[in-house]
C-alpha cells in the first residue's frame, strides 16, 4: 500500500512539476506575442513627432556594448530616450545621448546620431523610442536592431548613392554609371529613392532582380519641406537640405558596415576612375599597403560639363539621359581649391561621415592625387565651352567592356520600335 501510495505521489508530483513547465513557457510565449503585436516599423523614416524622425538603429560595439540610432532631429530637440524591450518582457528606458552632426548647413532640421548603452541584463531584438519618459509604450512602433549578428563579409566594394528625387529621369547615364561601377569592381550598389520616373523604376527593378542593387525607399518629402540647396538663406522655405543626403549616407554606412569591405559615397553622376590601376581592388590594394594608418581616402572631383559627339557612341539616342562617353573634356582644377571629394572607406572604422569628409574615424584620412585616381564627375554646365577645357579621355579605356554591357541592359529594358 505505502508502495503504492508513493508512486502515485511521485507521479503526481511529476505531473504538477510539468503542468508549471508547460503553463510557465505558455506565459512567456503569450509574452512575446503581445510583445511582438505591437506593430514593427517597415519605412526608412519614421515620424516619433514633428521633431524627430527615426531612420534605424544599429548595434555599435565599438564603444562598448551600445546602440547608435541615425535619426533626423529639429535643432530644438534637447531629450530623448530609448526603450529596449527585454525578453523578459520588461522595458527599460535609456536616455539617448544626443549628438547632431555639425554639417546641417544652416537648416533647422539635420542628421543624428542617438547613442543609448545597452541595459544590464536585459536579452532585447527590438527598441522603440520616446521623447519622455512614460510607462504608456503600446503604441510605440518596434524598431529591429541591426547589426547584432555580423555575417562574414560578402561584398569588397559597395557604392552608396544619395539620393534620387525630382522624378529622376536619367536612364542612361544610370546604367551607364552602374556597368561602370561594376567593370571597377562593385558588387553592390545601394540607392536611395526619393522618386523616379517609370523608365528609371524599371531600371531599378532590372539591377535588383540582377542581385546587385539595393534600392532603399526615401519618403523624406512627406516629412519635411525638402531643397536641391545644400546650404540654407534666409527666405529658401525648406526645413532640411538636399533630401536629408547626410541622414542617407550615414545610413548606407552602417546598413554595410559588416557587408562590406569598402564602401564609396558619392552621387549618380560620379564615379572615381584609377589611373595607375585597372580597378579599385588593385588601386586600393597598393593605397592600404602605402597608407596602413589610413580608413578614409578622399578622391578630388574633376567636372566634365560638356558633351562632345563621338561617331560610334549614338545608338541610344532613344533613350532619354547624358551619355557619359560624350564626356572626355574636363575643367581643370585649380590651385587648392575646394574640389568637392568623394570617399572609399573602411566602413568599421567611421564612425560618423559628411558629404566630402569622414567627421568621425578611427584612423587617418588621406587626399589621393589625381596621378592615382580621380572621380569622375560628369554634369553639364552650359557656361563652359570648349577653349575652358582640356582633353581628358582615360573613361574611354573601358569602352570595350563598357558598352556592350550597356548595350545589352538598353535592348532588354529599351528594344528600338
Amino acid at each position: 500500500m505505502w508502495r503504492y501510495l508513493r508512486f502515485m505521489f511521485c507521479t503526481l508530483s511529476i505531473f504538477v512539476w510539468v503542468a508549471v513547465i508547460s503553463f510557465s513557457y505558455h506565459i512567456q510565449i503569450r509574452h512575446q506575442k503581445m510583445r511582438l503585436q505591437k506593430p514593427i516599423a517597415i519605412d526608412t523614416i519614421t515620424a516619433l513627432d514633428r521633431r524627430t524622425f527615426i531612420i534605424s538603429p544599429y548595434y555599435e560595439p565599438r564603444l562598448g556594448q551600445s546602440v547608435r540610432v541615425i535619426a533626423i532631429i529639429h535643432v530644438s530637440v534637447k531629450e530623448l530616450y530609448c526603450i529596449f524591450h527585454c525578453s523578459s518582457n520588461q522595458n527599460v528606458f535609456v536616455r539617448a545621448e544626443i549628438n547632431l552632426h555639425g554639417d546641417r548647413f544652416g537648416f533647422p532640421y539635420g542628421t543624428a546620431d542617438l547613442l543609448c548603452a545597452e541595459p544590464s541584463g536585459c536579452d532585447y531584438t527590438y527598441m522603440s523610442f520616446s521623447s519622455t519618459v512614460s510607462i504608456n509604450t503600446g503604441q510605440d512602433l518596434l524598431f529591429e536592431v541591426m547589426n547584432r549578428s555580423p555575417q562574414p563579409i560578402s561584398s569588397n566594394f559597395t557604392v552608396c548613392i544619395s539620393t534620387l528625387f525630382g522624378n529622376y529621369n536619367n536612364v542612361l547615364q544610370m546604367v551607364q554609371s552602374i556597368e561602370m561601377y561594376k567593370i571597377l569592381g562593385a558588387s553592390k550598389v545601394t540607392i536611395y529613392n526619393t522618386n523616379c520616373s517609370q523608365d528609371v523604376d524599371k531600371v531599378l527593378r532590372h539591377y535588383i532582380d540582377e542581385g546587385i542593387l539595393d534600392m532603399v525607399p526615401w519618403p523624406i518629402d512627406r516629412h519635411l519641406r525638402t531643397s536641391t540647396e545644400w546650404h540654407y538663406y534666409k527666405g529658401l522655405n525648406a526645413e532640411i537640405g538636399y533630401f536629408g543626403q547626410t541622414a542617407s549616407l550615414n545610413d548606407c554606412l552602417y546598413r554595410n558596415m559588416y557587408k562590406s569591405k569598402f564602401v564609396l559615397l558619392n552621387d549618380i553622376d560620379e564615379m572615381i576612375l584609377p589611373i595607375k590601376d585597372w580597378d579599385w581592388s588593385s588601386m586600393m590594394e597598393n593605397l592600404q599597403n602605402k597608407h596602413p594608418d589610413t580608413s578614409v581616402f578622399l578622391f578630388e572631383s574633376h567636372l566634365f560639363p560638356i558633351p562632345v559627339n563621338i561617331s560610334g557612341f549614338d545608338m541610344w539616342s532613344h533613350v532619354p539621359g547624358v551619355n557619359i562617353l560624350t564626356y572626355h573634356l574636363r575643367l581643370p582644377n585649380k590651385g587648392k581649391n575646394f574640389n568637392a571629394p568623394k570617399m572609399i572607406v573602411n566602413p568599421q572604422d567611421v564612425f560618423q561621415t559628411s558629404i566630402h569628409l569622414a567627421a568621425t574615424r578611427k584612423k587617418n584620412s588621406k587626399n589621393i592625387g589625381e596621378d592615382t585616381a580621380i572621380l569622375f564627375h560628369c554634369k553639364t554646365r552650359d557656361k563652359y565651352t570648349v577653349k575652358d577645357l582640356v582633353p581628358d579621355d582615360r573613361l574611354m579605356r573601358y569602352n570595350l567592356s563598357l558598352v556592350p554591357n550597356v548595350d545589352k541592359v538598353i535592348q532588354r529594358l529599351f528594344p528600338q520600335q
